[in-house]
């Protein structure tokens, strides 16, 4: 019987902090993200404020390679960590896209 061995390499105490908070910041930037791409697409901010959703995707997407690479994560981790980051960064337009679409079918 072939028993499946699990590896996994320690995190370094003095790392501790900094994955910490930059997995909090994942979602405090995530959030800004979402809200501020909301608010410009039902009229609350101006267009050029968009900017500023991009620009709290992009730090999402920091910490979240930051979280990785002192995590050590293996290549699964690190594909899956990508593809939430793409996926958080296509989230709201899908939302928007398909909320649009159901209000023009409703309207006419």
């Amino acid at each position: 019987m072939i028993e499946e061995v699990v590896m996994r390499q320690d995190i370094a105490l003095g790392d501790f902090l900094t994955i910490f908070v930059s997995s909090a910041l994942v979602l405090v930037f995530g959030g800004f993200y979402v809200g501020i791409y909301t608010a410009v697409k039902v009229n609350l901010l101006k267009n050029w404020t968009m900017f500023l959703a991009y620009s709290f995707w992009m730090l999402t997407a920091y910490c979240l390679y930051l979280m990785g690479s002192l995590m050590h994560v293996g290549e699964f981790t690190a594909k899956a960590l990508v593809v939430a980051a793409i996926g958080l960064l296509l989230l709201p337009h899908a939302v928007y896209f398909m909320q649009h679409q159901v209000h023009e079918e409703n309207e006419h």
